[in-house]
């Protein structure tokens, strides 16, 4: 199980505990559309980070239709493709995940003429299909999209570098992912010898005066050219 799927029981703890993080800093593999909502809704934790990119094809090629370009009307509901034409239907579904979506199709009166086919579908017989979230997951999904591109948001996230060093540090120089006893109880005693062995070290650098090391260049970094 990936570990982003232990976030609701986790933050649940901290709400029993009134330990709840407003604002925690994640990385990607949290920002999911559903979990955005309900950990905003139902426990008031509001997660910040990059928002995963869309791996379509239509991101790779200059030109091409992606779904942001389609405006959305949840009053009427409706969705209006780039070229201005009506979407023909819209159907709420559930998947086989169990979440809910909604699908929208386009009508092949305007997509079998359009112009502009070549950069929306390549199916040649078919309209576009467009697969959407529910309104409150797709326009938070979409805010934080935006958050993570604005200069206030790259800055805050910055943080998480010392985050990121800190499990580094714990997995290179104190073996952190692998427990060298058994069970729960004598990993957590582990866990916790870890965290004071990297503080004392941290604070005996810092009363001597060490360096804060560079961040890594890994060695397929270092084929990059440099700039004449």
């Amino acid at each position: 199980m990936h570990e982003a799927q232990w976030t609701e029981p986790i933050d649940e703890a901290l709400v029993a505990k009134d330990l709840a993080p407003g604002q925690p800093l994640v990385d990607a593999a949290y920002i999911d559309a559903e979990l955005l909502v309900t950990s905003r809704d139902k426990r008031g934790i509001e997660l910040l980070g990059p928002a995963r990119p869309n791996t379509s094809w239509h991101t790779r090629l200059d030109g091409a239709y992606t779904l942001d370009q389609f405006k959305v009307d949840w009053d009427q509901p409706q969705v209006r493709c780039p070229t201005g034409k009506v979407a023909r239907s819209w159907n709420n579904k559930t998947l086989a995940s169990g979440a809910e979506a909604i699908r929208v199709r386009c009508a092949m009166a305007d997509c079998g003429v359009c112009e502009s086919r070549a950069l929306c579908t390549r199916s040649k017989k078919r309209p576009r299909v467009l697969q959407l979230p529910p309104q409150d997951q797709y326009e938070a999904l979409q805010a934080a999209r935006a958050w993570s591109t604005s200069d206030q948001g790259k800055q805050l996230y910055a943080r998480r570098a010392g985050i990121e060093g800190t499990v580094s540090q714990g997995v290179r120089a104190y073996g952190l992912r692998r427990s060298r006893y058994r069970g729960l109880a004598k990993t957590h005693v582990q866990h916790v010898a870890t965290a004071v062995a990297i503080t004392v070290d941290r604070i005996v650098a810092w009363l001597e005066g060490q360096p804060q090391t560079k961040t890594r260049t890994s060695r397929f970094a270092a084929l990059q050219p440099r700039a004449a």
